[in-house]
């Protein structure tokens, strides 16, 4: 009988990158219908939706902010895999709180915990304990949040955390906050809140999916665990010549302070104060503690 799997954010990054790889295991020869998969999406009608429905996902459509659709969506599932959106709540750090603890309460409800057999939620460490302290990166703080009242929950010890690193992806579609821009006189700068020789912690979102996949295939050996995903540490002057190999294009790199990486980012790519600050402390992690993603955690991605 195929196992209820209930995706949120399916048709994003880190839900579809879920998604696909469930839709994989389905129609390999020997796990054929393993998953019923529900997609979880604001927005049904989207290219991306229609696409994960024409492979075998059914499209559920849902406001996260709706706490009685949610408890109906997550009826019945085995498994749920939860990612919160601080830029799909507009920036705003108590909306993206209320999504959170509105899948938690839902899970918690008897018709769903009949059956759970894990909560995959992904989250990420609290900057405000870090080296060096940072304590406006407001979409760490709202995931420390409903991490804090996760553990604390009836879901607790089905629960298996999960920390993801700078996605690749970014460097060549992130707005303008982690590719090197081309500058009036036509040549380009990689600017950070770094130095040129501090680590960046990175992974590609679209192998998500497969750690995903390892973790339900033995759910209880995570329960209760933080999963970390880092494939590998860059610096700038790295990802320049990764840049340059690609496209045969010279670039340099100037270190920014946090202050001027967000006015940079209000200026440039007309962020609100929050998001830019969020962004611009997000980086700055870096220059003290490459390790942040890996540091507390149960299982590296390589371990599991």
């Amino acid at each position: 009988m195929a196992k209820n799997f209930v995706v949120f954010g399916a048709t994003g990054a880190q839900g579809g990158s879920v998604t696909l790889e469930l839709l994989k295991a389905n129609n390999s020869n020997s796990n054929s219908n393993k998953y019923n998969i529900l997609a979880i999406t604001r927005n049904p009608r989207t290219t991306q939706a229609q696409k994960l429905s024409s492979a075998g996902a059914t499209l559920v459509q849902a406001n996260m902010e709706d706490l009685n659709s949610l408890k109906e969506i997550v009826k019945g599932a085995h498994y749920i895999f939860v990612v919160t959106d601080f830029l799909g709540a507009e920036g705003n750090s108590d909306r993206e709180l209320k999504q959170g603890l509105n899948v938690l309460e839902a899970a918690s409800s008897p018709a769903c915990l009949d059956t759970l057999e894990a909560v995959i939620w992904s989250s990420l460490p609290d900057a405000r304990k870090q080296p060096c302290a940072y304590e406006n990166i407001v979409h760490f703080n709202s995931k420390r949040a409903i991490s804090d009242r996760l553990w604390n929950s009836p879901l607790r010890s089905r629960v298996t955390e999960v920390w993801l690193a700078a996605y690749h992806e970014n460097f060549v579609n992130s707005w303008g906050i982690y590719e090197p821009l081309k500058q009036p006189d036509g040549s380009y700068i990689l600017s950070y809140p770094i130095n040129a020789d501090s680590k960046i912690p990175f992974m590609s979102v679209t192998d998500l999916g497969k750690l995903i996949t390892v973790i339900i295939e033995d759910p209880t050996k995570y329960h209760t665990k933080v999963v970390s995903f880092v494939s590998e540490w860059r610096t700038p002057l790295e990802l320049l010549e990764s840049f340059r190999k690609a496209t045969g294009v010279e670039a340099r790199f100037q270190s920014m302070t946090t202050e001027q990486f967000k006015q940079h980012l209000e200026a440039s790519l007309h962020f609100p104060n929050n998001v830019a600050l969020s962004m611009a402390e997000n980086l700055s992690c870096y220059r003290t503690n490459p390790n942040m993603i890996t540091d507390h955690t149960d299982y590296a991605a390589k371990d599991a």
